[in-house]
């Protein structure tokens, strides 16, 4: 029999937010984002919070970081707390940062996590064991290891806050689709092995869908499906996703394969993680400065996701980044997932942009906003598609996939809204990258109200028929926004 937790009983509506980047307060003087998130509509955001920043000696706790993002929360927005466990003196692998590892003594985890917990009671709804704990990137131990560390995670946690929600560590899309990834083998029978022992360890499965937006929906699916193999059922969330990479474009490909071997060794753990704010200052990668040497020579789709490229692909890729924002949003909250946050708001200054190692290659240009001076303030164009996507979503119930017969690339979506008209959302799946150059497929559908209103993912009107009871909507590979009035 099948033990079910429906997301509507724990997560009664929709949200979408942000995640802070890959730390918060570890490498610097902790940042005020949560007024900047809000701005853009976020209604929950997440934080990585690491055990060496929080204990860096025995016994002594410093709290600036906590206590800087809990002073930002006045309860209008949800809050989730990812717990790394990395030590230079606690864990059995030494570090200031990643990979987490298992603690060397049990007992101690236990305190750490309920002192963190107890300190934040009533503040954080949910707490999550680790980042991605089948990459030995964040975690350096096996799944029996990581069951184990989970129980101790779990026990304290309740005890100091027992309405939290606690969170499995994140899920890869290799882990969940067996997607021929690197790895990919090796991280599925991790999740297999922490599935089956995990049932009453945690509320709440999290899954971080990068790669196709199109295999979303799948992924989210094959997460109830693996949990369903073991007797259970409890939601999914995305707490973190981002697009397009660098990666999703094959042309790229044959000009990345030195810099990707450093970037797959990294995410197996065969390469030190600079932990401290000297070391990343001069980390880079020979096989990044190298690509940066012939930069002028590499394809556009390679060169628009580089420190310095042309202005035009700049602005391109900031096109692309709008509508992945939106298209891996709906898909998410199409497939079940309540809660959908983009990746990242922006990241501490010793993470800033230009850095030559892969990984800024790969998630630097994700960013919504960036610094001026010392403050979150600048928005990139997905930051304001974020707010405009966050708008349309106010009052959302659900997100029901809608086919259209003889269109099988049209994507159409109808969310019904709470004191409000019921939103559209659609766009045409684009056969290649430059989804500037298209022509627009027009359908029609059936339309309760007098007049229609329709934008796309930069807020440009987009022309609309109705009457008669029937809607008339070019659509694109730009998705738009249509509402009844």
């Amino acid at each position: 029999m099948i033990h079910t937790l429906s997301a509507g009983d724990l997560l009664p509506d929709i949200r979408i937010g942000v995640v802070q980047g890959v730390s918060y307060g570890l490498f610097g003087p902790p940042d005020t984002f949560v007024p900047q998130a809000r701005g853009l509509g976020a209604d929950i955001v997440r934080v990585n919070v690491c055990w060496s920043q929080v204990e860096p000696e025995p016994g002594r706790f410093v709290w600036d970081a906590v206590d800087a993002m809990l002073d930002q929360l006045d309860g209008a927005v949800e809050a989730w707390v990812t717990v790394v466990s990395g030590s230079p003196w606690a864990t059995r692998h030494s570090t200031g940062w990643l990979p987490a590892s298992p603690a060397a003594d049990a007992d101690r985890y236990g305190w750490f996590v309920h002192a963190l917990a107890e300190r934040a009671a009533g503040r954080i709804r949910f707490w999550q064991c680790e980042i991605e704990p089948c990459l030995p990137l964040f975690w350096d131990g096996t799944a029996e290891e990581y069951l184990a560390h989970l129980k101790l995670f779990r026990d304290a946690v309740k005890r100091a806050a027992p309405d939290a929600l606690v969170v499995l560590g994140g899920a890869v899309p290799g882990a969940m689709l067996g997607d021929g990834a690197a790895g990919a083998q090796t991280w599925s029978a991790f999740f297999g092995q922490v599935l089956h022992g995990a049932a009453e360890l945690f509320d709440i499965f999290d899954v971080h869908p990068y790669g196709d937006p199109y295999l979303v929906a799948a992924l989210v699916e094959a997460c109830y499906t693996q949990m369903a193999a073991h007797g259970y059922r409890k939601p999914v969330v995305v707490a973190e996703h981002g697009g397009p990479l660098p990666t999703e474009f094959p042309g790229n490909m044959p000009y990345l394969t030195e810099v990707l071997a450093v970037h797959r060794r990294q995410f197996l753990g065969q390469v030190q993680m600079p932990d401290t704010a000297e070391t990343l200052a001069t980390a880079e990668d020979p096989a990044m400065v190298a690509l940066y040497g012939k930069m002028g020579e590499l394809p556009p789709t390679l060169q628009m996701f580089m420190a310095g490229c042309p202005a035009e692909l700049d602005a391109k890729r900031h096109r692309l980044a709008c509508r992945d924002l939106v298209m891996r949003t709906i898909l998410a909250l199409s497939a079940g997932a309540r809660r959908s946050l983009s990746f990242p708001l922006s990241y501490e200054r010793r993470l800033d942009s230009g850095s030559r190692v892969a990984g800024a290659l790969m998630f630097d240009k994700l960013r919504l906003m960036d610094r001026v001076g010392d403050l979150i303030e600048h928005r990139y164009p997905a930051a304001d598609t974020f707010e405009l996507l966050a708008r349309h979503l106010e009052g959302a119930e659900r997100v029901d996939r809608i086919s259209v017969e003889d269109l099988p690339d049209l994507y159409l979506f109808e969310i019904p809204r709470t004191g409000r008209t019921p939103l559209l959302v659609a766009w045409e799946r684009a056969a290649g990258w430059d989804t500037d150059v298209f022509s627009a497929v027009e359908f029609t559908r059936e339309w309760a109200y007098p007049t229609a209103r329709a934008v796309d993912v930069f807020g440009v009107e987009v022309p609309v028929e109705s009457g008669d009871g029937t809607l008339r909507v070019p659509a694109s590979p730009t998705p738009v926004f249509i509402t009844g009035r």
